[in-house]
């Protein structure tokens, strides 16, 4: 396969890259992540659909919930409404796509809610081609060539439905990230449907309905802020939880480790995926928090 190891003498390397710009309404970025070491083991925060090609490495997660399933070589994965922890034999090379949830809805047009917190074969979702994808992208030469290979699975999945309702995308991520603390009579009220009928939407196409999803981003977000300021305490963070005890009972569940924990000291995933600070204005706002 192409030689895509990083330089520098750290075992961990995570970059991200964007897709074309006609996807960016399915996906918001994709990333190469690489570890030379022989045993992996870290969390990962709760998050949208993902898309993961194993280009090396085989282990399992284990979701909120305790459920644990084996990862495919072409892992696709639904949002997750709690931390994830994986574990890997490695070295682990992986290329992965995240998945808004309007990109959900086109390419996978299965209920989110019932993919939440689980992984799937890709290739049995999607079809054999999904195969020959994972077969180029282990002999792509450059990133730049993994981005193209990758590009051309998203745009023929995306042709294969009629467009999402973007209208409520749109409104549903503007309500979770514009408010630290966003409340569900707002999304309802901006929407003008009913709380059914927003409820069903958002489980649809989030995997979860609004009152779990702003909890989510309430704490994404928070986390988000402690990495903005270097580890250090946020006095913005006091405005969205009711005491310390809760906001740690949050972070455990979403985040995966409690605000000290991540101010002190970070695990190696959770260092990296901090980057996604730098895309904000290039991602989806959605995106670049969680």
């Amino acid at each position: 396969m192409g030689d895509h190891r990083p330089e520098g003498c750290s075992p961990f390397a995570l970059g991200y890259f964007q897709p074309a710009p006609d996807l960016r309404r399915y996906v918001s970025f994709y990333y190469l992540f690489r570890v030379d070491l022989p045993r992996i083991a870290d969390v990962t925060r709760a998050d949208v659909g993902q898309l993961r090609f194993m280009l090396e490495g085989r282990g399992d997660y284990t979701f909120g919930d305790g459920f644990v399933a084996a990862t495919p070589e072409i892992c696709l994965i639904g949002p997750s409404t709690a931390a994830t922890h994986f574990a890997v034999d490695g070295p682990m090379v992986v290329f992965g796509a995240a998945i808004l949830p309007a990109g959900w809805m086109t390419m996978v047009r299965s209920d989110a809610t019932a993919h939440a917190d689980r992984i799937e074969d890709g290739i049995a979702v999607f079809g054999a081609a999904m195969a020959d994808a994972l077969d180029a992208l282990r002999n792509a030469p450059t990133v730049a060539d993994m981005v193209a290979i990758v590009d051309a699975v998203i745009r023929d999945l995306s042709r294969r439905s009629a467009a999402p309702p973007f209208w409520f995308t749109q409104l549903t991520d503007d309500w979770l990230t514009d408010e630290a603390n966003p409340a569900v009579d707002t999304l309802i009220e901006r929407s003008g449907l009913s709380a059914r009928h927003v409820e069903r939407l958002a489980g649809r196409i989030y995997g979860a309905p609004p009152k779990l999803l702003a909890r989510k981003y309430r704490a994404l977000r928070a986390a988000s802020l402690i990495g903005a300021c270097d580890g250090a305490p946020d006095e913005r963070m006091d405005d969205v939880f009711y005491d310390q005890s809760h906001a740690i009972r949050e972070f455990k569940r979403f985040v995966g480790f409690t605000p000290g924990q991540l101010r002190r000291d970070p695990p190696p995933v959770m260092r990296l995926t901090r980057q996604r600070r730098a895309l904000a204005g290039l991602v989806p706002t959605i995106a670049a928090v969680s």
